[in-house]
């Protein structure tokens, strides 16, 4: 349905491989076996994007199938709209990508500590990527468990074109690219984790509240081109929690 929607409405189609996860699949990156069939009390995460002109986007949408969130599903959802917002602030001409990124990343590790999914906004813990924490020590942060990926990338041309903000650098007038934090809660983080004594301790202080939102992933991704005062959002669809409720509503009255 949203592939026939960016046909009809004048693109030449998808830009790349729609990603559609419900329930568990929602907290997988790059789901796309599509072999589920939804089932009232999940979230659904909609990572798509139409090409038009041969020019790519890249959006994604965090939707609840029953129409509206569950006061848990609610709590993760608002923590990754802060933190995108959090982002959009920073993003403006001259800006570094790094104060960017550390602008959302603060806000997640503060609301997921609030949540008690982390034992404190700034633990750290023992990594399977270990290795990869003295270049990146956020890598290290019990925080960065629940998004291991980067908060956002260029498009353009293709669904990831310069700039890659990642490293150093700034944001120029004129780049187009995208902010797309997210926050995807499973067992299955703490089961592969390390066995040390350092995650033993965490895991036995938050496996009860991970257990409580299991199976909730929300990513909310738009595209952003940088003006002389700063982020321009492009990708205006519907991504509040109230709009996205209602949204949902009027398609149900609809049919």
């Amino acid at each position: 349905m949203v592939e026939a929607g960016f046909r009809r409405f004048g693109a030449d189609g998808p830009s790349f491989g729609s990603i559609i996860g419900s329930g568990p699949n929602s907290t997988q990156y790059h789901y796309e076996r599509n072999d589920r069939k939804m089932a009232a009390g999940d979230v659904i995460v909609m990572d798509v994007g139409a090409s038009y002109k041969g020019y790519a986007a890249d959006v994604t949408r965090t939707i609840p199938v029953s129409g509206k969130f569950s006061p848990e599903q609610r709590a993760v959802y608002q923590l990754v709209r802060d933190a995108q917002a959090a982002a959009e602030r920073v993003a403006r001409p001259g800006a570094p990508w790094k104060a960017w990124r550390d602008s959302a990343r603060a806000v997640e590790a503060r609301g997921l500590a609030k949540l008690g999914l982390i034992e404190s906004a700034d633990a750290t813990f023992d990594p399977p990527w270990a290795s990869q924490c003295t270049a990146n020590p956020v890598a290290c942060t019990q925080a960065f468990l629940y998004m291991a990926h980067g908060l956002g990338h260029g498009i353009g041309l293709e669904v990831h074109d310069p700039p890659l903000l990642g490293g150093t650098g700034t944001f120029e007038v004129g780049q187009v690219f995208t902010i797309e934090p997210g926050v995807y809660i499973s067992t299955r983080l703490l089961e592969m984790l390390p066995d040390t004594p350092k995650n033993q301790a965490m895991i036995a202080k938050v496996r009860k509240t991970v257990e409580r939102y299991q199976n909730i992933g929300v990513r909310i991704e738009d595209d952003y081109v940088i003006t002389p005062k700063g982020a321009e959002w492009l990708s205006r669809a519907p991504r509040e929690v109230s709009e996205v409720e209602a949204l949902r509503m009027v398609s149900s009255r609809v049919r």
